[in-house]
């Protein structure tokens, strides 16, 4: 009777600790992406699919550049999204701090080669990026 027991229990509890263990965070801490008055800026444009990759380098290297260079300090990441698009997702401490690095950017000749290399292998110009701009509140 006991071994009956012991067996039933191991089928009733099992499932529940392996799904416990499914669920179970390990030690990852996540933050709200940005804070009240922060911008975040998605900039996203089509590439064909055999170029993606290559085009998603090119826009690392860019951020690895401005991370050095710009006078303005933001916060900047490369990908794709589901719809075969890709860009990058900025974070800017304001409207003025988005002005500036604009500003920047328009002057800086390495900063607009890097944009230029990136949508030359896209195939496209610099009118096919869509921009969207979300004020954090």
């Amino acid at each position: 009777m006991f071994r009956k027991l012991a067996i039933l229990s191991l089928f009733v509890f099992s499932p529940i600790v392996a799904s416990a263990m499914h669920h179970e965070v390990q030690d990852i801490q996540l933050a709200p992406p940005a804070k009240s008055g922060q911008l975040l800026v998605v900039y996203a444009w089509s590439c064909p699919a055999e170029k993606a990759d290559a085009a998603i380098s090119i826009i690392k290297e860019l951020i690895v550049y401005e991370r050095k260079a710009s006078p303005i300090d933001y916060s900047s990441v490369a990908g794709s999204w589901a719809n075969g698009k890709i860009g990058a997702v900025d974070i800017h401490i304001s409207e003025k701090s988005l002005a500036g690095v604009q500003k920047w950017q328009a002057a800086d000749a390495k900063w607009s080669g890097y944009l230029d290399k990136t949508l030359k292998l896209c195939g496209i110009s610099e009118d096919d990026i869509t921009t969207e701009i979300l004020s954090v509140r």
